[in-house]
């Protein structure tokens, strides 16, 4: 990915005619609809007759029903084709901005799936073949929108629990959109994804302001691009609030969420399948003064149940002393944790507690953190286990030394 100012001056100049082929498309699985929408369509086009609706297992507690504009839109924001029965105008697959960045982003999503998103996959499938048996809800604290590289380390986990400090947002109303509007959108969206397809995270500073309103507006569609992306169908998106007891509660509209807990919930399956993945994406700050004052989340915290935590370029916020409620939470809740070096300190994983497996090699924080947060102990166990050809190897590059052979990966199992 490049500049924006650069993109868009490359969107301008590039041939105002693409076929429609160059665009990128799913695999197999999902160049044919399972299931038949409800919902009026916005054009008179005769199409061919969907095949018969999928029958939805709900997800207790929620009530969950097919609103597949959802994925509609999540799909067109993506850069793929719709499938037959779209809610969405068909017009909108004929424009020329749309047709260039489909076709720009497939060659960026090709290129992550090559040097992180498979090796990653076929890494877990030994690795992490433990966890994914056990398949507990997935806590990803500071993750923002990164439900991608969660997913493809845990595929079939039920529930995924992300938390950052962006807004939830919502997804594009293309029907009420100028066809102006909506390229400034898929340019937007497209800025918004350079690190995490680049580098393999997010940066806060660049999020804050590439998920503004006007701009992509919130975590949900990034969300809904990599589920899309990673093949599944996006079956619901619904808004709750966290009540001050640990339960939630619906929001009766589809409006962003304007306050302290509120959250929202993506429902979406692989097509054809009757059972539904949830992922819920929370916007709160979890430095200990904020989680104090929080009385919803410090008793979601105290019911969550025991979850597989996942944390990677986390700040090493959990170095800190002002996160001690959050790393508490982890140490407690986690079955597993799978973490780079800026999770949970090595010295708060003793070997009493947790089995610990080592990947990769550590080296010092790159220069954006403190020295402080260098950790000799961690230095010490990865030379010890060096000499003892105890390091398993990390066959991908992911975190803040991304494009390096300097990656690491810790995974730490409790004890019975």
């Amino acid at each position: 990915m490049i500049k924006k100012t650069s993109k868009v001056l490359l969107y301008s100049l590039l041939p105002m005619v693409v076929a429609a082929s160059s665009c990128s498309n799913e695999p197999s699985q999902n160049k044919t609809a399972t299931v038949q929408s409800t919902t009026p369509k916005v054009d008179t086009v005769k199409k061919p007759a969907p095949l018969p609706p999928a029958p939805v297992k709900p997800v207790n507690p929620d009530t969950v029903t097919l609103n597949r504009k959802f994925n509609d839109v999540a799909r067109y924001i993506a850069g793929l084709k719709q499938a037959p029965g779209s809610t969405l105008a068909p017009t909108l697959e004929k424009d020329t901005v749309w047709m260039r960045y489909c076709k720009s982003f497939a060659i960026e999503w090709q290129h992550a799936e090559n040097v992180r998103l498979k090796p990653m996959a076929t890494w877990a499938e030994t690795e992490l073949a433990a966890q994914r048996k056990m398949n507990l809800d997935i806590f990803y604290p500071f993750s923002g929108p990164d439900i991608l590289h969660a997913n493809v380390l845990f595929p079939k986990a039920k529930h995924y629990h992300l938390y950052g400090l962006e807004r939830a947002g919502a997804l594009p109303e293309l029907a009420k959109m100028k066809p102006q509007d909506i390229e400034s959108y898929m340019i937007e969206v497209d800025m918004s994804l350079t690190d995490i397809l680049g580098k393999s995270y997010f940066i806060t500073k660049n999020m804050l302001n590439d998920l503004q309103k006007n701009n992509v507006n919130g975590t949900l569609p990034l969300m809904c691009i990599f589920l899309v992306r990673n093949n599944y169908e996006i079956v619901n998106v619904k808004y709750y609030h966290l009540n001050d007891n640990g339960t939630d509660s619906p929001l009766h509209k589809d409006s962003i969420p304007a306050h302290t807990n509120d959250f929202v919930k993506v429902y979406f399956r692989h097509p054809g399948d009757t059972n539904i993945q949830v992922v819920s994406y929370m916007k709160c700050n979890m430095v200990d003064a904020e989680i104090q004052k929080n009385a919803g989340l410090i008793a979601f915290l105290d019911k969550m149940p025991m979850s597989t935590t996942y944390i990677k370029s986390a700040s090493y916020l959990l170095h800190n002393p002002t996160f001690s409620v959050m790393r508490n939470a982890v140490l407690k809740k986690s079955v597993s944790i799978v973490q780079d070096d800026t999770g949970v300190p090595y010295r708060n994983l003793p070997a009493k507690d947790w089995k610990l497996t080592f990947y990769g090699s550590y080296i010092r924080p790159v220069s954006s953190f403190p020295e402080g947060f260098y950790q000799l102990d961690l230095q010490k166990a990865y030379h010890i286990g060096d000499s003892l050809k105890q390091i398993k190897p990390l066959p991908f590059s992911l975190g803040y030394h991304w494009g390096s052979n300097y990656q690491n990966l810790i995974k730490a199992e409790r004890k019975s």
